[in-house]
């Protein structure tokens, strides 16, 4: 058996000769969108109204409990929502203020949890001498967090 038949070529992008193509679709965002407010942003997965498309019709309801970590968490997701829009409306001078707004809340909510808590990533200097990160809970262990 030649070596070489079998061998993989990273190198190139090749689909198997029957490969069913994808036709994504991308709504276009207009220029100063409607917004939700971050809290009922984060539980919809957007920012923006007009870009949130409920997969088959089904949409998430639910309330996010009111905690500090959530609270780091809606503005750090609010964050990069506005910062994903500024990508492509970069002269939008309301959403760059509303932008550098949240920067900020999100700093202090952040320093204030990490002083108050724990480290929100491994790359922010602990209380103490030790290695704090992979104390439990998780940030992303929601029952765990409910009191947080």
């Amino acid at each position: 058996m030649n070596a070489n038949k079998n061998r993989v070529n990273f190198g190139e992008g090749r689909l198997p000769a029957m490969a069913p193509l994808a036709n994504p679709y991308v709504p276009f965002q207009i220029e100063g969108p409607v917004r939700y407010e971050p809290r009922k942003a984060m539980v919809r997965g957007t920012l923006y109204p007009g870009l949130d498309l409920p997969f088959m019709g089904m949409a998430n309801q639910n309330n996010l409990p009111v905690t500090p970590l959530s609270e780091v968490q809606v503005l750090a997701f609010a964050v990069q929502e506005l910062a994903l829009y500024l990508d492509t409306h970069p002269e939008d001078l309301e959403a760059l203020e509303l932008y550098r707004q949240y920067q900020e809340l999100y700093r202090k909510c952040a320093q204030a949890y990490q002083a108050d808590r724990r480290p929100l990533n491994h790359t922010t200097p602990g209380r103490d001498s030790e290695y704090a990160w992979l104390d439990d809970p998780w940030p992303w262990e929601f029952a765990a967090n409910k009191g947080e």
